[in-house]
């Protein structure tokens, strides 16, 4: 079994059974969004809550918030004093992957087909590189990288959208099980803030 090379189905399902045992996560994150020559770099931490609940706090190079309660997504800019309201069902379908971590995503589902390259570098932490193609492009992406440990960590996610661009997302010191109050994924504003409801409600 040392040498046996898995399928791309099996390290997928691996990786659902790794993200189904865990309740609760929390990682520093770093995003990269590239369109042509321009990348736009911003970072800070993440946490996840099932069922259903996301909390990505940016702070370099600008504040702000993306949170999910499970039925909606917001977006808050301190900046700008505002909250932009999106319904979940809504969301970007790339945005599906990462439900993953919420032991919501059925990879061998979202994707047409998938790939695997096994990663063997002593430089690196990444043991597999898990690629998905989309079924149609109403998904809005064509391909998905997932990079994986040895114990099937998620370390970096790619997603090639249909305009070109790539937005990548690196994680760091994944935490499992931390112990997460549910009042972190409420959005608490100051009054003043406007709401603007974005897709209906």
């Amino acid at each position: 079994e040392a040498g046996a090379q898995p399928s791309a189905q099996e390290v997928a399902a691996r990786v659902e059974r790794h993200y189904n045992r865990v309740e609760t996560l929390a990682a520093d994150f770093v995003q990269r969004y590239t369109l042509g020559r321009t990348t736009l770099v911003e970072s800070g931490r993440v946490y996840f809550k099932k069922p259903g609940r996301m909390r990505w706090e940016y702070n370099s190079p600008e504040e702000k918030l993306f949170l999910t309660d499970g039925k909606y997504a917001y977006l808050y800019v301190p900046s700008e004093a505002q909250v932009r309201r999106t319904p979940l069902k809504q969301a970007p379908e790339w945005q599906a992957a990462l439900a993953l971590f919420l032991g919501r995503a059925k990879l061998r589902r979202l994707f047409a087909r998938l790939q695997l390259v096994s990663v063997d570098r002593a430089d690196s932490a990444v043991r597999w590189q898990l690629r998905g193609t989309a079924r149609s492009e109403k998904q809005g992406f064509h391909h998905i990288w997932f990079d994986l440990n040895q114990r099937y960590q998620l370390l970096r996610l790619e997603i090639q959208q249909l305009d070109g661009s790539l937005v990548e997302f690196h994680f760091r010191r994944w935490e499992e099980n931390p112990a997460l109050a549910t009042g972190l994924f409420r959005l608490r504003v100051p009054p003043g803030t406007a709401w603007i409801d974005e897709g209906g409600s």
